[in-house]
C-alpha cells in the first residue's frame, strides 16, 4: 500500500487505510475528514474497534451524501468497516468500484478490489486461487490487514492449519490491534495451541470493545479458558 499521509505530531508517513500513526499513535486526518466532521467521527469509531457503530454512521452518511462514495478516503474507510463486520462482498465491491471509476489510477483501490476477488475465490481446496492471490497481495503489501486476516482465518477454519494461521493472524493484530474479529480468531488459534492465557487476554479485550450479548459471549469464552 502507498504511504502518503504525514502525521501532524511526529512527521512520520502512514497509510490512510490504517488511520493512526504507527509511531506516536496520533489519529491521522485527511482533507475530506476536515471538511466532513461526520467522516472523522466514523474513522475514530473504526480506529477504536467500534465497527458496528461506524457502519451505521457510514450508511447514513452515504444516504445523505451519495456523491461522497466517489471519494477515495471515504470508500477505503467504508470498505475497511465492511471487511471487519463481514459485510456482503457485493456491497464492498460496489463501494470500491464507484470510487475506482473516478480514480482508476489509485493503487489502494485496485488492491482492495483484488482483496474482494481473492476472498470470493477462497474454497475448500488447499492452495486455491483465492489463497494464491492473498499470498501475492501480502508479498507486495505485508501490512495489508485484511489480506492477513482472510488468509489466516482461511488457513485455520478451512485447512485446519493452526500453526500457519498463527503467523498471519498475529501480524494482522499487530498492525490493527482493534480488529475484534481477528483477535477473536487468533484467540481460538491460541487455545488450540495450548496458549490459554494469551487466548483469555485477547477475549477479554474483545469484550471491552463490544456490548450486549457479544460482550457476554467473549467474557464467557475468556472465563472458560
Amino acid at each position: 500500500m502507498n504511504f502518503e499521509i504525514v502525521c501532524p505530531s511526529c512527521g512520520a508517513l502512514s497509510s490512510p487505510a490504517v488511520g493512526v500513526c504507527p509511531y506516536c499513535k496520533t489519529v491521522m486526518t485527511t482533507e475530506t475528514e476536515k471538511q466532513n466532521p461526520t467522516m472523522a467521527t466514523i474513522k475514530q469509531l473504526y480506529n477504536d474497534g467500534k465497527t458496528d457503530r461506524a457502519l451505521v454512521m457510514a450508511r447514513n452518511l452515504e444516504a445523505q451524501k451519495p456523491e461522497l462514495i466517489k471519494d477515495v478516503n471515504f470508500a477505503l474507510l467504508y470498505a475497511n468497516i465492511l471487511f471487519e463486520v463481514d459485510g456482503p462482498s457485493s456491497k464492498t465491491r460496489a463501494v470500491l468500484g464507484q470510487a475506482f471509476g473516478e480514480h482508476p489510477a489509485d493503487p489502494r483501490l485496485a488492491e482492495y478490489l483484488e482483496l474482494v476477488e481473492a476472498e470470493a475465490n477462497l474454497s475448500q481446496e488447499r492452495n486455491d486461487a483465492g489463497e494464491q492471490e492473498l499470498v501475492q497481495i501480502i508479498r507486495r503489501s505485508p501490512e495489508n490487514v485484511y489480506a492477513l486476516f482472510f488468509l489466516g482465518s482461511h488457513l485455520y477454519w478451512v485447512e485446519k492449519d493452526a500453526h500457519q494461521a498463527l503467523r498471519y493472524l498475529e501480524q494482522c493484530v499487530r498492525v490493527r490491534p482493534n480488529f475484534v474479529r481477528a483477535k477473536a480468531c487468533l484467540a481460538v488459534v491460541y487455545k488450540e495451541l495450548g496458549m490459554q492465557d494469551a487466548a483469555a487476554r485477547l477475549l477479554n479485550d474483545c469484550a471491552t470493545k463490544t456490548s450486549g450479548s457479544t460482550k457476554e459471549f467473549f467474557q464467557s469464552l475468556a472465563v472458560s479458558q
